[in-house]
């Protein structure tokens, strides 16, 4: 049975930067990810790869940017009250700051504009403007 949309996908994973430095495994996880294939929030790009795999078939997949999480400059703006502010945060046009948003997820935002009462900001996740390497390994492939 192939990997296609309406599929339950059992995968195994590792995901590191191109120089070797792990990101993510489904070992480090507690195990593999079950999902319904075309209805979870995959990288992009590693749908694309995994579509038409067979149970069994392992594939290492590179992801430049583009295909993975996207370049800094494609995520998108916010503008915050600077009385929201972390304290001691610069709102020098190109300063950067880390925040936590929901889920405890740590992301960067740098200074597009310093205004009166609030700044812009760009929005930009850890991995945006890096290049993946994906070991997957396709562990299941039942029906829905």
């Amino acid at each position: 049975m192939k990997v296609e949309e309406g599929k339950i996908i059992t995968l195994e994973y590792t995901i590191t930067t191109e120089k070797g430095a792990l990101i993510e495994s489904s070992a480090g996880r507690g195990g593999p990810l079950v999902f319904p294939f075309g209805k979870s929030g995959l990288i992009p790009g590693l749908s694309e790869e995994l579509r038409g795999m067979e149970k069994g078939e392992e594939k290492e997949i590179v992801l430049p940017p583009e295909k993975a999480v996207g370049e800094p400059k494609s995520w998108p703006t916010k503008v915050i009250k600077k009385s929201e502010l972390p304290e001691g945060v610069s709102t020098k046009i190109g300063s950067m700051f880390e925040a936590s948003m929901a889920g405890n997820q740590q992301v960067k935002f740098a200074v597009l504009e310093d205004r009166e009462s609030d700044v812009l900001v760009r929005l930009i996740p850890p991995l945006a403007g890096k290049t993946l390497k994906i070991n997957a390994k396709i562990a299941d492939v039942t029906a829905e």
